[in-house]
């Protein structure tokens, strides 16, 4: 490993003024789609409609927003205990249930002018600014950095399933792939790991995207994730497609289908351990 790491960039960091682009494209990209779309049509592979996919998207867009204006976000009681899919699942549900997710147009305006404030936010925000994230538990934060690379997730992934529901295209380029994972996986990973991984084992994966694309380390042990800057000793290696990475990240492809065609593969000292990574984590 390099000694020289003033050239590397921090794990994690993102491209704000790239990834910004990247929002405007999408939303872009949504709306229109959107517009053209049966609402009552349902993605396959998921309990939502078009309506409520969209809705969802509105929400997220609007609780980011006041994530980072400092401005109260109500959320759901829940236990303390919950873990974070139960949270993050019981809140979805919770702010579906208080929209009208049958008027598409209507959802449209809502996504446009949420991408535009959160694009305003963020340019003027610090990329390293803690906001106030109470769905993801009690006293949790994440960064305007990880909040962008989130945003445009959502706006990635759901486009995705919106485009797949209706069997039209949707183009994921490498670069939008490489600024949604490079940041929200290293940044999201304590919080997604799943209480039973590791247990009673230390497990130390290095993810590298291909392409010269990001790279991190990630160790799990007993219910927990840290992550450091590649390199050094670890139990495997896994290398992957951005896009395809992307797709598995967020549950759209299982690890079995990216290896099958080409987009993953898993060396180093214990190869076998990666097809079990994506099972120790949530969806982000």
């Amino acid at each position: 490993m390099s000694t020289n790491t003033s050239r590397q960039p921090a794990v994690g960091a993102l491209d704000q003024e790239a990834a910004r682009a990247a929002i405007s494209a999408a939303a872009a990209r949504l709306a229109a789609l959107l517009r053209d779309t049966e609402g009552s049509a349902r993605p396959r592979g998921t309990d939502w409609t078009v309506g409520e996919t969209a809705a969802h998207v509105s929400i997220v867009l609007t609780g980011f927003c006041a994530a980072i204006a400092g401005e109260h976000v109500p959320t759901p009681q829940q236990s303390v205990d919950a873990d974070f899919h139960t949270r993050l699942a019981a809140t979805n549900a919770a702010y579906l249930d208080m929209v009208d997710n049958t008027d598409i147009g209507a959802i449209v305006g809502q996504i446009t002018a949420g991408a535009q404030r959160f694009l305003s936010l963020a340019a003027e925000a610090d990329a390293d600014q803690a906001c106030q994230t109470p769905w993801y538990g009690p006293g949790r934060t994440r960064t305007v950095d990880c909040l962008t690379a989130l945003a445009l997730g959502e706006l990635t992934v759901h486009g995705h399933d919106v485009a797949t529901a209706t069997g039209r295209p949707w183009p994921i380029s490498t670069a939008h792939a490489n600024l949604i994972v490079g940041t929200v996986c290293p940044h999201m990973a304590p919080l997604v790991i799943r209480p039973d991984a590791g247990r009673g084992s230390s497990l130390t994966y290095e993810i590298r995207m291909r392409g010269d694309g990001p790279r991190w380390v990630v160790t799990v042990a007993d219910g927990k994730a840290t992550v450091r800057a590649a390199g050094g000793r670890v139990d495997c290696v896994i290398s992957a497609n951005p896009v395809t990475y992307l797709l598995v990240v967020y549950g759209r492809m299982s690890t079995f289908q990216a290896m099958l065609r080409g987009g993953m593969t898993m060396t180093g000292r214990s190869p076998w351990l990666g097809l079990g990574f994506k099972d120790m984590f949530f969806n982000p």
